[in-house]
């Protein structure tokens, strides 16, 4: 009943009218029971089949609400579990970093993970990130004071021309010559035409992978 639309049991009411109309109709002629007995039996069925519709508007009505909550019911428990695993996530150790999927990890680990590839290529890293961080994560400075704005993006989805203008804002802000988007996904073509021009280099999920990869080796050579 629950699935009923309001058209269906306005149907239904008027079929149920229908019938006690004809039926009072039928006996009062069968029986001639004369005008007045026929008048008040049609009376009587309109306000029969009226409390019928009334009652069965209020019974689906009801039976649509159940269905309702019964749906918010089911989802509430997946989105808070979902809640809690997230906040029960902790941040991998930096050991853990070294073997863990990269396209498994959070944002944050993502740029753990970029600070260590590149300290241990010489640089020195500070972690910048959060909010009001102008689109910079992490800021590498070499051996001559040559300092370049790194933004890590652990994205599934293409980055685009929005994050490349802010991080040339981004890059003046901090006084950094260069800088770089890393990102485990791809560029839009966008993205990469105002890139060149703007002195931005781009580093998508390919080049990532295979330089975490070659470094992870480095690193498990050097550790035996």
């Amino acid at each position: 009943m629950a699935k009923w639309s309001k058209k269906d049991v306005t149907n239904m009411e008027n079929l149920i009218r229908a019938i006690l109309v004809i039926s009072s109709a039928s006996i009062c002629f069968a029986y001639s029971l004369g005008y007045f007995f026929f008048f008040g039996s049609i009376g009587a069925s309109l306000v029969i089949s009226a409390v019928i519709g009334s009652w069965l508007a209020r019974v689906n009505n009801l039976g649509k609400a159940k269905q309702k909550k019964n749906m918010v019911a089911k989802k509430e428990p997946a989105k808070n579990n979902h809640k809690t695993q997230k906040q029960s996530r902790n941040p991998l150790t930096d050991q853990d970093l070294l073997t863990a999927d990269i396209d498994s990890l959070s944002g944050a680990d993502f740029e753990r993970l970029m600070e260590a590839y590149y300290r241990d290529k010489g640089y020195q890293v500070e972690r910048v990130g959060g909010s009001g961080d102008n689109e910079v994560d992490l800021i590498l400075q070499d051996k001559n004071g040559y300092k370049i704005a790194v933004q890590c993006k652990r994205w599934k989805k293409n980055v685009g021309n929005d994050i490349v203008l802010r991080l040339k804002a981004g890059k003046q802000v901090y006084g950094c010559y260069d800088a770089w988007i890393v990102t485990t996904s791809h560029f839009t073509k966008t993205a990469i035409k105002i890139a060149g021009p703007l002195n931005i280099k781009l580093i998508n999920g390919a080049q990532v992978h295979d330089m975490i990869r070659r470094w992870r080796k480095e690193k498990a050579k050097s550790m035996r």
